[in-house]
Formats: C-alpha cells, sequence, structure tokens
C-alpha cells in the first residue's frame, strides 16, 4: 500500500468510491451520485485553494481517499479544516483508515492548519472510533440535524487540534 497525491487519473475511482457511500449508506448525505465531472470539479477547486487530497493505492488502484477542506467560509475560519475519508467497502477494517488520517493530519500540519473537524452521521461507529484513536473529541451531536431514506440522522462533530 502507498498513500500519495491524488491525480486526475484518480478521479474515477474516488468518484465510485463516494457513489457507493451515497447510494449505500446514510452516513454521506447528498442523495445523488456523484458524476464524474462534479468530482472533477471538487478536485480543480481543491487544487486552486492548494486543499491536499490524497489516495491509497493497492497494487495501483484507489482503495481509500481522504482530503481536507474549507471548513466555513470566513476568513477567522483560516486555520481550521474539514476532514472527509473513505475507504472502499471491501477493504474496509485493514488499516487503510489509519493510514490516510495519520497522512492528511500530516498534510494539515504541513500547511499550518491549526484544527480539523470531522462531521460524522450518528451510527457511523467505525469513522468515530478512528477518529477518537487519533485523539479527536466529539464537541457536539446535532440531534436529528440530518435526513436520509426517510429518517433523520444526527451529526457528530468530532475536533482535534493539530
Amino acid at each position: 500500500m502507498k498513500i500519495e497525491n491524488a491525480k486526475e487519473i484518480h478521479l474515477k475511482e474516488i468518484n465510485e468510491i463516494t457513489n457507493y457511500s451515497i447510494i449505500n449508506t446514510n452516513y454521506n448525505l447528498n442523495f445523488e451520485p456523484k458524476t464524474l465531472e462534479d468530482t472533477k470539479k471538487w478536485y480543480n477547486e481543491h487544487k486552486e485553494k492548494n486543499f491536499p487530497i490524497i489516495v491509497c493505492l493497492l497494487d495501483e488502484q484507489v482503495v481509500g481517499w481522504a482530503s481536507l477542506s474549507t471548513f466555513r467560509d470566513y476568513r477567522g475560519y483560516d486555520k481550521t479544516v474539514e476532514v472527509s475519508l473513505y475507504v472502499k467497502n471491501e477493504y474496509k477494517r485493514k488499516g487503510i483508515g489509519s493510514l490516510l488520517l495519520q497522512k492528511i493530519e500530516q498534510e494539515g500540519k504541513n500547511k499550518n492548519f491549526h484544527a480539523i473537524v470531522s462531521a460524522i452521521t450518528g451510527g457511523n461507529e467505525a469513522s468515530i472510533n478512528l477518529h477518537k484513536k487519533f485523539g479527536y473529541s466529539i464537541k457536539c451531536t446535532f440531534e436529528q440535524i440530518g435526513y436520509k431514506n426517510d429518517t433523520f440522522l444526527d451529526v457528530l462533530f468530532l475536533y482535534k487540534i493539530l
């Protein structure tokens, strides 16, 4: 396994991993799958703003990805980022999430970010436990703030000083 910066050639696989979560879980609150064009736009916006996107490769196949993004679009939050992390379903519980989270945090430190936030849908115990393992703490739970598949969902905000 190796971790590297995402390239345009990885976007199709990033898109597929993300869409699996959109279609099959309540952990991504989008309702409609992303098009490849949506993912290209997201990728280019991250490149323009100098936000990292990394991938985990196994035999040159993307098995997971992580990124840092704007937390809120106010200058006072410029030193805070939000992390996103996805692992291909059949590769979960193999340490890939840990590798990605460790590396994306290092990217955040290298870019002089101060704090990192992760918004996780209630019930996603694997993601909550992964973040806790790396020192994140739950700072708040917004009860029934999300909605998907005819269900109101809690969203937890976990936080860490880098």
